[in-house]
């Protein structure tokens, strides 16, 4: 499966689990609020390493500056998701400030989201060969893989 498919279907799984957040903010289980926030801090830091480690080094080693400059931008997002993450997991779920950090959580990954479907993959297209682009799409799932296995 090519990257930009892997990533893709994480990105959608992504967006169930905050579609899910959403719906559950309306009740007061907050229980359930921190255990999917949990839930997404795994995938968010899964996904988040695996573009790091495989998909960002492969665009940053063509010649292309507009992709340097594109995985530049995505990096500086990671931090500030990370950053939210941090904040988010010292916090019970019970605190009133727990929802409205979830909701720039959200939102920043759903602008890193954007980053990477309009430009980035647009670009990993222009830029790698097919054969590269389903590579490094195995070498994500194998890394998944493990790294999922560490997060358990």
């Amino acid at each position: 499966m090519k990257v930009t498919v892997l990533l893709r279907n994480d990105h959608e799984a992504l967006k169930a689990l905050f579609s899910k957040f959403k719906k559950s903010s309306s009740g007061k289980n907050q229980n359930g609020k921190k255990d999917l926030f949990n839930e997404m801090r795994r995938e968010i830091l899964v996904h988040a390493q695996m573009e790091r480690e495989i998909l960002y080094p492969a665009l940053n080693a063509t010649s292309s500056s507009e992709a340097a400059a594109l995985v530049t931008k995505a990096e500086q997002q990671h931090r500030s998701v990370e950053k939210l993450i941090q904040e988010l997991n010292s916090m019970s779920g019970s605190e009133k400030t727990f929802e409205t950090k979830m909701e720039s959580l959200i939102e920043a990954v759903v602008d890193h989201i954007r980053l990477e479907e309009e430009e980035i993959f647009d670009e990993a297209r222009k830029i790698l060969p097919e054969y590269r682009l389903e590579e490094l799409g195995l070498e994500l799932e194998d890394r998944r893989k493990i790294l999922l296995s560490l997060a358990a």
